[in-house]
C-alpha cells in the first residue's frame, strides 16, 4: 500500500434524507443526531469540496502519520487498522459514506492506527485549521460530532466482545447487518439490500478468521435462506431468521 498525499449513524426517527451530493451524506448522518439550521448545513456540506478518489487497497494514512488532517468518506467503504511485523492486518472499524475521521484532531499529535480504503472510494481532506473553526462556529454540529464518536465507540466494544465471546458465523452476520443499517440510515441503500463491494479477505480482516472460513460462512448462511451475497450487493432475506439462527442481535448503542 502507498500512503495517500494531499487529500452510518441511526437516526432519532429511524429515516434519513436521501443525499443528493457526496457533501450532503455527512449532512445526512449527523441530522440524525440533532436538529440542524441551514447554516450547519451549509458549513457541513464545504467540507467535501476538496474530494479525491482513492483506488480500492490504498492506505490513506499510516500510523505514526501526523494528524493534520481528517478524512470524511462520501463514496465507497473504508476502515480504520492495525498490522502486525508480519504486515497480518485486524480491521477495528469500518468507515461509511458520512464517516468523518477524526473529529478529535486538536487531541492528538500522531495517528495510532492506519487507514485504508477497503474499495474505490471518494473522500475529502479536512484540513485540522477547518474542523476547528465548524466546531468553534457551530455548536449543534459540535453536539452532532460528539454523539456520532459514541456510537462509532459502542460499535468499537461491541466488535471487541464479538472476537472474544461469539462464533464467526455470528461476527460476519453482525458486520453485514452493520453495513446494510448503516447505509440504510443516510439514504444509501434499502432496508434488506444493499452493496457491498468488500472481498472475502476484507472481511476475514474484520472478524479475525480466515477468507476460507468467511467462503465456508457464507455458502452456510446462503443454504439458510436467510441473505445471499452476489454480484457485489448483499441482499437479507429473512432478518429475523438470520438473528434468531445465529443467535445475533442488534447491539444495544448509546441512547443518543
Amino acid at each position: 500500500m502507498t500512503g495517500l498525499q494531499a487529500p452510518l449513524a441511526r437516526p432519532r426517527n429511524g429515516t434519513a434524507p436521501s443525499p443528493d451530493s457526496a457533501g450532503e451524506v455527512l449532512v445526512a448522518r449527523l441530522a440524525g443526531f440533532v436538529p440542524l439550521s441551514p447554516d450547519d448545513r451549509t458549513a457541513l456540506s464545504q467540507l467535501a469540496r476538496r474530494e479525491t478518489y482513492v483506488p480500492a487497497h490504498m492506505d490513506l494514512v499510516h500510523e505514526g502519520e501526523a494528524t493534520d488532517s481528517a478524512f470524511l468518506v462520501l463514496e465507497g467503504i473504508a476502515c480504520r487498522y492495525v498490522e502486525n511485523a508480519a504486515g497480518a492486518r485486524q480491521i477495528l472499524a469500518l468507515l461509511l459514506p458520512g464517516d468523518l475521521c477524526d473529529t478529535d484532531l486538536g487531541h492528538l499529535t500522531q495517528w495510532d492506527h492506519g487507514i485504508a480504503a477497503l474499495s474505490p472510494c471518494q473522500v475529502a481532506r479536512v484540513p485540522r485549521t477547518k474542523l476547528e473553526g465548524l466546531i468553534a462556529t457551530h455548536p449543534a454540529v459540535t453536539q452532532a460530532f460528539r454523539l456520532a464518536k459514541l456510537e462509532a465507540e459502542a460499535r468499537s466494544r461491541n466488535w471487541l466482545a464479538a472476537l472474544g465471546i461469539c462464533r464467526a458465523t455470528e461476527r460476519l452476520t453482525r458486520v453485514l447487518c452493520e453495513i446494510l443499517d448503516r447505509l440504510h440510515a443516510v439514504g444509501l441503500s434499502g432496508p434488506s439490500d444493499c452493496p457491498l463491494p468488500l472481498t472475502q479477505m476484507d472481511l476475514a480482516e474484520c472478524i479475525g478468521t480466515s477468507s476460507v472460513h468467511v467462503n465456508r460462512t457464507l455458502q452456510e448462511l446462503r443454504r439458510s435462506g436467510t441473505m445471499e451475497l452476489k454480484g457485489g450487493r448483499l441482499r437479507i432475506l429473512d432478518r429475523a431468521g438470520l438473528e434468531a439462527l445465529n443467535g445475533h442481535r442488534r447491539p444495544p448503542l448509546p441512547n443518543v
